[in-house]
C-alpha cells in the first residue's frame, strides 16, 4: 500500500465503474532484503495482503508477477545462511498472502534459477541469489518456502 498502488487502485475502480473491460492486475514483487528493515517484515506482508484484498474486492484477479527476493552476496555471489532463511520466509509469506485471497490466482517468479537472473548479473553487484533455484539448478530454501505455502492448501 503506497501512493503508486493507491493510484492504480483508483484507476481500476474508475475503469470498472465505467464498464471498461479490465479483469486483472499484476503486482510486481522485486524485494531486496538489504533495503528491508527486517523488523517491519510482518507489516510489509500485511500491506501486500491488504492490497490484494482491495483489488479483488472490486472484482479483478490479482497475479503476483516477477517475484524475486534479492539477498546480500559476497564477491563470489554467496549469501549468508541467515539471509537465505529470511528469503525463504519471505517467499512463503508472499505466497500465503496470495493464497489467502481467492481472487489472487497466480504467483510467478522472475525466472527460476540464479544462473540466469537479472539480479546480480551486473559487475560489482552486492545483491543476488534472488530465485528459488541456485546457479546449479538445486532448490534453495526459497523453493521450500514456496512449496510449503502451496501445499498448505489455504484455499
Amino acid at each position: 500500500m503506497n501512493p503508486k498502488s493507491d493510484a492504480i487502485y483508483a484507476m481500476v475502480r474508475d475503469f470498472r465503474g465505467r464498464g471498461v473491460p479490465i479483469d486483472g492486475v499484476g503486482l510486481q514483487m522485486h524485494i531486496s532484503i538489504s533495503r528491508m528493515n527486517v523488523s517491519t517484515l510482518h507489516t510489509d506482508i500485511a500491506s501486500i495482503s491488504a492490497n490484494i484484498q482491495r483489488f479483488t474486492a472490486v472484482g479483478v484477479q490479482v497475479h503476483i508477477t516477477e517475484l524475486d527476493v534479492a539477498v546480500p552476496v559476497d564477491t563470489g555471489g554467496n549469501a549468508r545462511p541467515e539471509d537465505v532463511r529470511l528469503q525463504a520466509d519471505i517467499y512463503r509469506q508472499i505466497a500465503d498472502a496470495c493464497l489467502s485471497h481467492p481472487g489472487c490466482t497466480a504467483i510467478q517468479t522472475w525466472g527460476f534459477t540464479d544462473k540466469y537472473s537479472w539480479i546480480g548479473s551486473h559487475s560489482k553487484q552486492t545483491q543476488g541469489a534472488a530465485l528459488p533455484f541456485d546457479r546449479n539448478y538445486r532448490c534453495k530454501p526459497a523453493y521450500e518456502g514456496l512449496r510449503s505455502a502451496l501445499e498448505s492448501g489455504r484455499r
